[in-house]
């Protein structure tokens, strides 16, 4: 009998995910925001928000230039501007914060999520639990 050569799994070996990808990503894409805060000379909350904006597209795998609805942006707008004065504060080091890190990534999950499902999840969750 000859031996198997193909196995049943879609990808081999070599190409599966290790799961390390994902932190790895984030890293990326929080390193690309801070250097790009940072790099601004006299940042303006214009700059900060599509900093925010394309941090959110990294880390949520948007497609550059999709929209980002304007009460959301309204709603995070005080997040945005405390995020990016943070990571200016903190200097070159921000990179490896990961207090910085995790406040990035709630930050670009909620510019990512519509607010009427979110508040359809909220509220389903709260009648939930008044039964």
């Amino acid at each position: 009998m000859s031996p198997i050569t193909s196995t049943l799994a879609s990808n081999p070996v070599s190409r599966r995910r290790s799961g390390r990808e994902g932190p790895r990503e984030l890293t990326t894409a929080f390193r690309r925001y801070v250097e790009r805060v940072q790099a601004l000379e006299a940042p303006t909350a214009k700059d900060d928000l599509e900093a925010a904006i394309f941090l959110a597209q990294d880390i949520m795998g948007r497609p550059a230039g999709a929209a980002v609805e304007p009460m959301l942006v309204a709603e995070n707008a005080s997040s945005i501007r405390q995020l990016a004065k943070a990571v200016r504060r903190t200097g070159r080091g921000a990179v490896g914060q990961p207090a910085l890190l995790a406040r990035a990534i709630v930050l670009a999950r909620e510019l990512e999520g519509p607010t009427a499902q979110r508040a359809h999840g909220r509220r389903g969750e709260l009648a939930g639990a008044a039964r």
